[in-house]
């Protein structure tokens, strides 16, 4: 029971730590709760096309789509090894 608990809070922690952190990097927006940047930000549908170089994310409109794009945009050529070293590309997608 011990490790559980402690696992769950070190998980808690975690999460909470790289919302903040994301929450940084999106202008005023970084003291919303960490409930808010979820519903705001990390709550979206989208699709994902996989291609030989590059992963596209297509992510529905909303109304904070455009700062989330602008804040995406640090990671434009980034190679991500675990991904078979291809790019990601996050787009706003054409329906809502």
């Amino acid at each position: 029971m011990v490790i559980k608990v402690d696992f769950d809070l070190t998980m808690s922690i975690l999460a909470h730590n790289i919302l903040r952190l994301f929450a940084m990097d999106l202008p005023g927006y970084s003291h919303n709760a960490d409930y808010t940047l979820y519903k705001k930000f990390l709550s979206m549908t989208g699709n994902v096309k996989i291609g030989i170089d590059e992963i596209s994310i297509y992510l529905k409109k909303k109304r904070n789509l455009p700062a989330l794009l602008t804040a995406m945009e640090q990671y434009k050529n980034m190679q991500i090894n675990i991904l078979g070293k291809r790019e990601l590309a996050f787009m706003g997608d054409s329906s809502s």
